[in-house]
C-alpha cells in the first residue's frame, strides 16, 4: 500500500529536491513527480514549484 503523499508546498519542495537530480531521473524521482501531479494540484499554484516540476518531468520523459 502506498504512503499518503504530503501535499504541503514546503514538504513537496523538500522531498522533490531530496530525491530528484537535474542530471539523472531515477524511478523514485519520476514516480514522486507523477504522484505530485496526480494528487497535489494545489502545489501547481506556486510558480517556482511549477517551473521545477516542469523541468524535472521533462528531464524524466527525455531520459526514458
Amino acid at each position: 500500500m502506498m504512503e499518503t503523499i504530503d501535499c504541503m508546498i514546503i514538504s513537496v519542495i523538500k522531498t522533490t529536491l531530496a530525491i530528484c537530480d537535474y542530471t539523472l531521473c531515477s524511478d523514485e524521482c519520476r514516480d514522486y513527480l507523477l504522484d505530485v501531479g496526480y494528487n497535489c494540484p494545489v502545489v501547481f499554484h506556486n510558480e517556482v514549484y511549477l517551473e521545477l516540476w516542469n523541468t524535472l518531468i521533462h528531464q524524466c520523459i527525455q531520459g526514458h
